[in-house]
């Protein structure tokens, strides 16, 4: 079998014709052709509360946080139609702001916002937040154990505040989208890196990473737990919660208080992206093409999924075009000694998010021997641990030597999990 992968914009064919080949794929519907339509139906009809309607016609102006580019949710089919919506609705263009919940990344060129948020009437506001700006953040409230929570000033003046984002696994968060558009979407950046940090436990003689923290899992789960509390500091008055279909497009938008909507789509998403498939000795998977490849923090998510079907010692051959370099420069540190004991002992220090990201990273290198086909050219991916090749080809052809005629899990499209680790 033949099959193309995932690669930045185009995709790259993995000839496995020889092997007995184990699809690691969701199950469920396709994105529908009309999201725009789909979220006006949601909010029309919230799981509980009034309508999006109602609420703005009582409302002076409108706060909609949406995801940045890294994040593949359609916003610029959906959010024009909402904006035009919330005219019709009493409240003009001038009264729309549109906050890109960019957490800790860094901004979009200003020519790419449209690519992010769609073509909005000019009278609409458009704001990239910056978690370190510390002029456009105000206390929102404390969480347990005392900690600060500043979210962005529009966020916390809003008369309303609307939220769309796609619900997803999440390597230590449980879940992407839903609470997350707001912590850590739009929130400061100590909080955020003190939230992060929890995937750690500093406390004893040694340092820990939690078993809580990781994909598919929310109870006991100390980031995700912190991350609801901080979002109902400032509750989204409509949460929109998109869940993805097996093309990557949308197949379902739920809308409502952020915990009924969001915990509506985690049970659709566990359902489509949760499989229930073994260990392999051999897989193959792709970062996912772009956005999701763009760079390594982006395309580790890909790798981390799976790794999760990978038996220690097992081979995997990962493509990921990474063309956009590290994806942060916080990161740069950590690339230059990725040594594991040197990335906790700094860590331990002072968290910084895209440490762990490259903890993450060598652990899976460490356990398996991971096949690296990418674009990347920039420094820092040398010390990884991965094995750069040229062709997908000469690691194929050299497992046909060595592992004839074995079963190979193949992940081809949007990543999956196993429901072992719900």
């Amino acid at each position: 079998m033949i099959i193309r992968l995932p690669f930045g914009q185009g995709a790259v064919p993995v000839d496995l014709r020889g092997f007995r080949i184990r699809p690691l794929q969701p199950e469920g519907p396709r994105g529908r052709p009309d999201p725009a339509q789909m979220v006006l139906d949601a909010v029309a009809r919230p799981l509980s509360g009034h309508s999006l309607e109602v609420r703005a016609r009582a409302a002076g102006n409108v706060v909609v946080v949406v995801p940045d580019g890294t994040r593949s949710a359609r916003i610029p089919d959906i959010l024009p139609a909402l904006s035009q919506a919330l005219t019709d609705w009493g409240i003009a263009p001038v009264r729309q702001t549109v906050v890109v919940a960019c957490g800790t990344h860094p901004p979009a060129p200003r020519e790419a916002l449209d690519f992010i948020v769609g073509s909005l009437d000019p009278s609409v506001t458009v704001i990239q937040h910056d978690a370190r700006d510390a002029s456009a953040l105000v206390v929102a409230g404390t969480v347990r154990g005392g900690g600060v929570i500043r979210l962005h000033r529009k966020v916390m003046e809003a008369d309303l505040l609307v939220t769309i984002g796609a619900v997803r696994h999440h390597y230590f968060a449980g879940f992407g989208g839903g609470p997350k558009m707001v912590f850590p979407g739009v929130a400061g950046y100590e909080e955020i890196q003190a939230n992060h940090a929890r995937v750690f436990d500093f406390s004893g003689t040694g340092s820990m990473r939690r078993p809580e923290c990781e994909p598919g899992r929310l109870d006991a789960n100390p980031v995700a737990e912190e991350i609801g509390e901080a979002a109902d500091l400032r509750r989204p008055d409509i949460a929109v919660c998109l869940v993805p279909g097996i093309d990557g497009g949308v197949a379902k938008a739920v809308a409502g208080p952020w915990r009924e909507a969001f915990g509506a789509a985690v049970t659709l998403v566990r359902e489509i992206f949760e499989v229930s498939d073994g260990a392999f000795d051999l897989v193959v998977a792709s970062g996912g093409g772009a956005p999701a490849d763009d760079t390594l923090i982006q395309a580790h998510k890909g790798l981390d999924a799976a790794c999760r079907f990978a038996r220690p010692g097992a081979e995997v051959l990962f493509l990921a075009s990474m063309a956009g370099g590290p994806g942060s420069d916080a990161i740069r540190p950590f690339l230059e000694d990725p040594r594991p004991d040197s990335i906790l002992e700094r860590l331990a220090g002072r968290w910084v998010q895209y440490g762990h990201t490259t903890f993450r990273l060598v652990e899976k290198t460490a356990r398996h021997r991971v096949s690296l086909l990418t674009e990347a050219r920039w420094k820092g991916l040398e010390g990884l641990g991965f094995v750069r090749v040229a062709t997908a080809d000469e690691v194929v052809d050299r497992w046909r030597e060595e592992f004839q005629g074995a079963t190979v899990g193949v992940m081809t499209g949007p990543a999956v999990y196993p429901t072992n680790f719900s």
